[in-house]
């Protein structure tokens, strides 16, 4: 690690969710998270099977910084939809606010098993081996990145800032 380089927070970007349409291609769909955490709970006790809800929610109580909160809704979006890679990325958000660097990178790893071509899922690799002090890693990380999205500028930002 550079060793006159500022400090500064890592944080993680958060995947959007998946669903499957008709016609079986998986679509992003951007959804309001920045309703009170109480809306998604009034939604879940409607149909307490519903992924998304969860996924929202959890979401929501990561912004709140509420991270075993945030766990336990994703682990159930997980439970619900397993490929759904998304919430393996935004779990290993959780994990990695809370310092569980190796279930991040767990949770991290099976989010690429189920979609390779996420560059958020290796930047946010990338700044779990930087938290780590593993920066050979971050770096091969954050490039792996930007090779399948060169537009992310977290990554971009981030082999700028370890000199490479």
């Amino acid at each position: 690690m550079v060793e006159n380089r500022m400090t500064r927070p890592l944080t993680f970007y958060l995947a959007l969710w998946q669903s499957g349409t008709e016609a079986g291609a998986d679509q992003i769909q951007e959804q309001e998270v920045d309703c009170p955490i109480s809306d998604y709970t009034n939604a879940l006790e409607s149909d307490p099977n519903n992924a998304t809800a969860y996924l929202c929610r959890g979401t929501a109580h990561l912004k709140a910084f509420n991270f075993d909160s945030a766990i336990a809704d994703f682990t159930r979006a997980i439970e619900l939809n397993p490929n759904d890679a998304s919430a393996y990325t935004n779990r290993a958000g959780a994990h990695y606010e809370k310092g569980e660097f190796d279930r991040a990178l767990a949770d991290l790893n099976e989010a690429l098993e189920l979609n390779p071509k996420s560059a958020l899922a290796y930047c946010n690799l990338g700044w779990t081996y930087e938290a780590m002090n593993d920066e050979r890693k971050a770096i091969a990380h954050y490039r792996k990145a930007l090779k399948i999205d060169p537009s992310l500028e977290a990554a971009r930002d981030n082999l700028k800032l370890l000199g490479a």
